[in-house]
């Protein structure tokens, strides 16, 4: 049977894994906001300044189908941004990243002046709301994971 010290080292490990992968799904949905929200922004600069630069002026064809395919696309990465919610599903993995880590502290300090591991149950309450609360890791995010050792765990060359 394994000693509340050993349970506390693997705990350490899996809280220090849970934390990377968090922080890895709020840089992903952050750089997924970007790309979304930069076309946006450019897509809508470009229709408006077409649209209200020479309102006069009678446009062929093709240049209408541009200015109206540009519109669209325009609308699409809107909705797309606000239905996806990137920004939003970011902050929630910082979050969850910051609350792992600092339940990493904890169990740290814990193993480092408690020899006993008392407080080990208490922990673990904690462990399971977390887990419970926090968002779910992105399979993209799981398959970069694979064969992740914190970096105590690695082997020096």
């Amino acid at each position: 049977m394994e000693s509340q010290r050993e349970v506390a080292g693997k705990w350490y490990d899996q809280i220090a894994i849970k934390q990377h992968e968090h922080y890895l799904a709020a840089l992903r949905f952050s750089r997924l906001h970007y790309w979304v929200g930069i076309p946006l922004i450019l897509l809508s600069a470009v229709v408006g300044r077409s649209v209200l630069a020479r309102p006069q002026q009678k446009r062929n064809a093709s240049g209408r189908i541009a200015i109206g395919m540009l519109s669209v696309s325009a609308t699409v990465l809107a909705a797309l941004q606000t239905f996806l919610s990137y920004n939003e599903r970011a902050e929630k993995h910082r979050m969850a990243g910051a609350r792992y880590a600092a339940l990493g502290w904890q169990l740290a300090l814990m193993l480092a002046q408690d020899s006993e591991c008392s407080g080990l149950d208490d922990i673990g309450k904690q462990l399971d709301a977390l887990a419970q609360e926090s968002p779910s890791i992105p399979v993209a995010v799981d398959k970069a994971m694979e064969g992740y050792r914190p970096r105590w765990q690695r082997e020096s060359n």
